[in-house]
């Protein structure tokens, strides 16, 4: 499946391989992984064995452009994380890959963790905010103020920094079939606000 991929699409699901939904992931991990995702393709061409970090970071790059999909945000500096639209684009392509179990089920991954305590801690908090209680009532106009304290935006969180608090929050309940849609809806409608700024 990887061969029919493009090196910025790889790049992109090795990001999603290595957590980038929830934390910023270095190059040189990056590159490691895409090799493991794709040998031979982003390798030097006299010594084919050894990752060529420069081909990945440019790749890496290309994949924030918006004509390839907008689907990563940061540096080489920073570390790499995946957008909103990475996460979706990532998360299906990564079913369809030949790969012993690529999928990250969270009771399998996160299972005793810190990650796991963030998740019930963040579960819990999202169940007792008034924008939930209107959605459990059938109250689908739910107001811009409510839909940024879900995702715990304030004004200062513009561009890249609500960009990530989104896509954090949409990843750590993305199988959760309650809560996934009701973020889903409410992530629309904070992107809507931050637009039409």
């Amino acid at each position: 499946m990887t061969r029919d991929l493009s090196q910025a699409q790889i790049v992109t699901l090795a990001v999603f391989l290595l957590g980038g939904d929830q934390h910023a992931i270095d190059t040189e991990d990056v590159a490691v992984k895409a090799h493991d995702l794709a040998p031979g393709r982003f390798s030097w061409r006299k010594y084919p064995k050894q990752i060529n970090l420069e081909l990945v970071r440019v790749y890496l790059s290309d994949a924030k452009k918006s004509d390839k999909g907008a689907m990563l945000s940061g540096s080489g500096r920073t570390g790499w994380r995946l957008t909103q639209n990475g996460l979706l684009w990532a998360g299906e392509s990564a079913k369809d890959l030949p790969i012993a179990d690529l999928s990250r089920s969270r009771t399998q991954s996160r299972s005793g963790s810190v990650d796991e305590q963030r998740w019930r801690r963040e579960r819990a908090r999202i169940l007792r905010t008034d924008a939930w209680q209107s959605w459990e009532e059938g109250r689908r106009q739910i107001s811009t103020r409510d839909a940024c304290a879900v995702y715990r935006i304030d004004s200062y969180a513009t561009g890249a920094l609500r960009e990530t608090k989104i896509t954090r929050l949409r990843s750590l309940f993305s199988e959760d079939p309650e809560i996934a849609p009701f973020l889903d809806h409410l992530a629309s409608l904070v992107s809507e606000t931050e637009r039409s700024k």
